[in-house]
């Protein structure tokens, strides 16, 4: 997941005809494909692994020191996603999620910080594991107490 943009370089790391380009011509495509997303001409699909297996984070037991930092993340939704019409996308960059004015996914109640659509959320969020990822943990993922089972 990225933060607040999207790593080109990242997404075609292993595509041959992408890394065969200079940086010049590099930079001129991807120039031009941002200025074709923001004038809505194109739009960009996830390409998610639908048989790759969910996180077993358990997520519930750190939302109050991570206060959901991954549901401000920038993704393109998959095609299935956007045809079944659940999760909202975003209308001027079809077709990443949407965000609402604080920079977090629409769907996520920020007062419990539990998703609204968390049975039919994309499979990005299902898939996602913050364990190891520093845009969530700078500092490495803390240590928790968690609740004893009586």
């Amino acid at each position: 997941m990225s933060d607040n943009s999207i790593d080109w370089d990242e997404e075609f790391a292993d595509d041959p005809d992408y890394q065969a380009l200079s940086s010049e011509e590099r930079q001129r495509i991807l120039r031009v494909m941002e200025k074709m997303l923001d004038m809505g001409m194109a739009g960009v699909y996830g390409e998610e692994d639908a048989n790759a297996p969910d996180s077993d984070f358990p997520c519930k037991n750190y939302l109050n020191q991570c206060q959901a930092k991954c549901c401000t993340f920038i993704f393109a939704l998959t095609k299935h996603e956007v045809n079944r019409g659940i999760v909202q996308y975003n209308q001027q960059k079809p077709f990443f999620i949407a965000r609402d004015a604080g920079g977090y996914c629409p769907h996520l109640d920020r007062q419990s910080f539990q998703c609204n659509i968390y049975y039919d959320r994309p499979l990005r969020c299902r898939q996602y594991d913050c364990r190891s990822d520093n845009n969530v943990w700078p500092e490495g993922l803390p240590a928790i107490k968690l609740p004893k089972n009586d």
